[in-house]
This record gives structure tokens, C-alpha cells and sequence, in this order.
């Protein structure tokens, strides 16, 4: 099972990001759930990572591991940033309706001052 740990900040925005594990749904590396899930979170990476005036930090250690962090980012970015943080907890959701018991998703809410 892929572990995804989602934390938002007090906007609705994606703030940190952890995937664990393999979806155990087919074999190792012909399994559609990871090449999913992975997939989904290098693009969400990539994403937040190209944007000029943001510092992110993040690895992909070994195979099944990514984590992701966003330090900082410019203030009026919150819109642009719902909308990558909607489209991956949508994505996730499909994702778990397609493949039950392959991921699990925790979402975490913190302040803006946390």
C-alpha cells in the first residue's frame, strides 16, 4: 500500500507531502496504482518547484519514496497553488475509487503560523 501524507496550510494549500510503499496491486513495476501515484506526485513536484520566487525542498531517495516541502512562496500564489493542491487530491481520490486498498491518504490541516 502507498502511503500519502497531504498537510495544507491554513488556505487550503499544499504545504508538505510524504509517499511511502507500493500499491501491491500488480507486480513491481507493472503496477498502474504506483505508476499512477508516482506519476501524479513527480508532476506536483515539478510543478511547484518551477515557480520562480518559491524555495521547495524535496527527495526521492529510493524507489517508493518522495517527500516534498514548501518552504516558501510568494504571498499571492494561494489561487495558483489551490488549484495544483485540488487537482492532486482529486487525482488521489480517483485513484483510490480505481484501485481499492492501494493507497491511503492522510490530509493534515495547519495554521499559517505553524
Amino acid at each position: 500500500m502507498v502511503k500519502i501524507a497531504v498537510v495544507l496550510d491554513g488556505n487550503g494549500c499544499l504545504s508538505r507531502m510524504n509517499l511511502s510503499g507500493h500499491a501491491g496491486y500488480a507486480l513491481k513495476g507493472a503496477d498502474p496504482a504506483c505508476a499512477a501515484v508516482t506519476l501524479l506526485a513527480r508532476t506536483t513536484a515539478r510543478l511547484v518547484s518551477s515557480r520562480t520566487g518559491w524555495t521547495v525542498d524535496g527527495a526521492a531517495l529510493k524507489p517508493g519514496n518522495l517527500s516534498l516541502v514548501i518552504i516558501q512562496r510568494p504571498g499571492d500564489t494561494d489561487e495558483w497553488l489551490r488549484g495544483v493542491t485540488d487537482t492532486l487530491m482529486l487525482a488521489l481520490a480517483d485513484i483510490d475509487e480505481e484501485f481499492p486498498g492501494a493507497i491511503t491518504v492522510s490530509l493534515e490541516e495547519i495554521d499559517n503560523g505553524s
